[in-house]
């Protein structure tokens, strides 16, 4: 997978930046987002919209550290630091990814 291209980084990226638009498009128009226990937190572009813009608007501080990744295949497994929303939270994050978009995320904190 190209690093300079590629959408994980780009979803973090646009978080650090603020930037809903850039990290929505990030994933795929079918994209889920679930948590460890198989919970969908969000479906689709438009359900990450929705979710994600009132997360955005509450935390404007908001900020995603990538502390390690591994790539199996299509699978990037990246544990993370999250700050800007309390204390620093710590969680690891499973993305699929197809076609240079994400079709998967899952959260495991």
């Amino acid at each position: 997978m190209s690093r300079r291209l590629d959408p994980v980084d780009r979803v973090v990226d646009a978080i650090n930046a603020g930037n809903l638009d850039a990290f929505v498009a990030g994933y795929a128009p079918r994209a889920t987002i679930e948590d460890g226990y198989d919970t969908v937190l969000a479906s689709g572009r438009d359900g990450i919209r929705s979710r994600y813009s009132t997360i955005f608007a509450e935390f404007p501080e908001l900020r995603v550290e990538p502390l390690s990744r591994t790539e199996v295949g299509e699978f990037v497994v990246q544990e993370e630091r999250v700050t800007g929303r309390g204390d620093p939270a710590r969680h690891v994050a499973v993305y699929l990814v197809e076609d240079g978009l994400i079709t998967r995320e899952r959260l495991l904190a």
